[in-house]
């Protein structure tokens, strides 16, 4: 599990994927960028999604052509 800490009202968020956008359940602050940490640790983590966003994007873009 991740974790990413809200700067603007300074609460954690959690979620099990390192996929797609990641928004503040508190505030609604667009943490995407932020880095991630481990949940239970609390370390920095060095996730690599720009790679596996791309896999995702190409992924949607070949089937959605097909709806």
């Amino acid at each position: 599990m991740y974790r990413k800490n809200c700067q603007n009202c300074n609460r954690p968020s959690y979620s099990s994927s390192e996929f797609g956008e990641w928004i503040c359940p508190v505030c609604g602050k667009d943490l995407t960028t932020y880095p991630f940490f481990d949940a239970i640790t609390f370390e920095r983590l060095q996730v690599k999604s720009k790679f596996n966003h791309k896999k995702i994007e190409n992924y949607e873009k070949k089937f959605l052509f097909f709806y």
